[in-house]
């Protein structure tokens, strides 16, 4: 028997940590694309979405940083409320985060 999600949730922690409408099977789906094929675009992407490849760690530590300030500057600037859920982990992105914010003089 293969190692899954599907085949270990059953009895595990995880059991009922996922909103009862989430279709694991079709979010499984979504993410079962090899990975020289992940940046090919896929019907179901936003359009504005566009993938960026990283190479290492510390590269997407500090892109995603820079988006997460971008969009609280720009939602500042454009004097709208701002919710967002952020992951646990990795951690790195949020030290560039608050550095580019500070940079930009932004104050949150």
């Amino acid at each position: 028997m293969a190692i899954t999600l599907f085949s270990t949730l059953k009895g595990s922690l995880l059991e009922d940590f996922f909103p009862k409408g989430w279709d694991l099977e079709k979010i499984d789906g979504c993410c079962s694309n090899p990975p020289e094929a992940v940046t090919e675009r896929q019907p179901w992407w936003n359009p504005e979405f566009r993938p960026v490849p990283c190479g290492t760690l510390e590269e997407f530590d500090t892109l995603m940083g820079h988006e997460i300030a971008r969009t609280i500057r720009r939602t500042r600037e454009e004097g709208k409320k701002l919710a967002l859920v952020l992951p646990v982990g990795p951690m790195g992105m949020y030290k560039w985060a608050v550095y580019f914010l500070r940079e930009w003089g932004v104050p949150c």
